[in-house]
């Protein structure tokens, strides 16, 4: 297992642990900043990084969710994806510091400087409208540096080369409309828009997963 993939991880456990207790305790959001990650979120630069505001990204409430995956059999459906492939989306489990489970949905974490698109030789990776990293299936050559420099072993490989989340955009989902995940989600635990949005929808209460690559997720 890679060490950065493991402190990724790690991150993330010890936030939705820290998440869970304090959404029982006080109904707060708890600080998502790993030891790991104390840099923070990376400043956008002049080579065309998107500005904070003009990011989409997700956010989960974590209280709402309750582990139906119904976010992954639509994400499965909508985009071809066999049961005997990893999915685009998935659903992730974590048991807080005082018993209970926490459930997180994630995907591509759409980063403001991602990693996978700067290892890529071939240039099949970019960073477009919204913030939103896709993949241009036939500049791919599989080489897997991407997979090697994700620190949350997001792409995955089919027979067209790397795939993984694109917000549905290449299945015709406009950037200001909703992807097929957060439709099929009955109980409003996913969401998805510009990030500032989403902040403001959640009266200031979520917090981000800070990382190094600036991952466009927001918990609460």
């Amino acid at each position: 297992m890679r060490e950065d993939a493991s402190v990724s991880r790690r991150v993330l456990l010890q936030g939705a642990a820290a998440l869970g207790a304090s959404a029982l305790a006080t109904g707060a959001c708890a600080t998502l900043v790993g030891e790991a990650y104390a840099q923070g979120l990376p400043a956008a630069e002049e080579n065309g990084s998107v500005q904070h505001a003009d990011q989409y990204g997700f956010l989960v409430r974590t209280a709402n969710c309750v582990d139906c995956r119904e976010c992954v059999r639509a994400c499965r459906k909508a985009h071809g994806t066999s049961d005997g492939e990893p999915a685009r989306r998935k659903v992730v489990a974590y048991t807080a510091a005082n018993g209970s489970e926490v459930h997180i949905s994630t995907s591509c974490m759409h980063c403001a400087d991602p990693s996978c698109a700067q290892a890529c030789p071939a240039a099949a990776i970019e960073k477009g409208g919204g913030g939103i990293v896709t993949v241009n299936p036939d500049r791919c050559i599989g080489c897997k540096y991407c997979y090697q420099a994700c620190p949350f072993e997001v792409p995955h490989y089919t027979d067209q080369g790397m795939d993984k989340c694109d917000c549905c955009r290449s299945i015709g989902v406009s950037l200001g409309d909703t992807p097929r995940c957060v439709d099929a989600c009955k109980f409003k635990a996913l969401h998805y828009g510009p990030l500032d949005q989403l902040m403001e929808a959640s009266n200031g209460n979520a917090k981000p997963l800070e990382a190094p690559t600036g991952p466009s997720l927001l918990l609460q």
